[in-house]
């Protein structure tokens, strides 16, 4: 069989080392679950999404070991592994990818510090920290297993996410972040979890509410206004993907 870099598009090929990197900078971080969690993004071809083999760790993901399949989750090419996909894993990101969404990256995660702040009644405090204004208005969906064939998990979830919010914490379970760029889609996962953390860190210093301040809401929409209008000539995580990157692929 021919190597996968000689069957494919340049523009796919592109996408490949683009998110085989993502695995390697969340695998850096220590953003990973094991096997488990994903990173797809959508292929140049219509109905065509690329995912990680299932049953790598992050840091042995390659561009030629990634996955492509159509939104059913049908292998279209295997790549260069024996091994098969996650169905229920592909499941949440086909959802999300199919909708009417244009975001082309998703991100899911299970960091405890994002699970943690998932499971509380109150959820992400917005004017906590620079962090959390970072990330526009939050969406919620409460758990459900994807598997689950007697209800349309996926289809209340996307209900759930709304059609313009980037992140969408699932209760009890973690987190998801699109974007329309890996910049974007990471940026946005890297200053919540940021967020989460510190959130955590303030409750377990605090008794009551009265204790910390938070940042009055005209000020976090107007923060996050500024953020989304590219205060730094670059567009939403550019720099900041690039350089994770960077280091990432210099530790291999």
């Amino acid at each position: 069989m021919n190597k996968v870099k000689d069957r494919v598009s340049e523009e796919e090929w592109n996408l490949r080392e683009e998110l085989s990197s993502a695995y390697h900078v969340f695998a850096m971080l220590g953003w990973t679950h094991l096997i488990h969690t994903h990173i797809t993004v959508k292929g140049p071809i219509e109905g065509e999404f690329l995912i990680n083999a299932f049953g790598l760790l992050w840091e042995e993901i390659t561009p030629e070991s990634l996955v492509k399949v159509d939104a059913n989750g049908a292998v279209i090419d295997q790549g260069s592994t024996a091994l098969g996909i996650n169905p229920a894993g592909f499941k949440i990101h086909s959802a999300i990818h199919t909708s009417e969404r244009a975001d082309k990256w998703v991100m899911h995660i299970h960091v405890p510090e994002v699970v943690a702040v998932a499971s509380l009644r109150e959820g992400l405090i917005r004017g906590l920290s620079t962090y959390s204004m970072d990330l526009g208005p939050i969406s919620y969906h409460s758990y459900e297993h994807a598997t689950n064939k007697e209800a349309d998990t996926c289809e209340r979830m996307v209900s759930d996410f709304g059609p313009s919010n980037k992140v969408l914490l699932l209760r009890n379970h973690g987190s998801i972040t699109v974007g329309k760029t890996v910049h974007e889609a990471f940026f946005l996962t890297y200053q919540m979890v940021e967020a989460c953390r510190v959130q955590l860190h303030v409750l377990s210093s605090t008794k009551h509410r009265d204790d910390y301040f938070t940042v009055a809401q005209p000020v976090v929409e107007n923060t996050y206004q500024i953020v989304q209008d590219n205060y730094t000539g670059k567009s939403f995580g550019k720099l900041e993907w690039e350089a994770a990157r960077r280091l990432a692929e210099s530790k291999r």
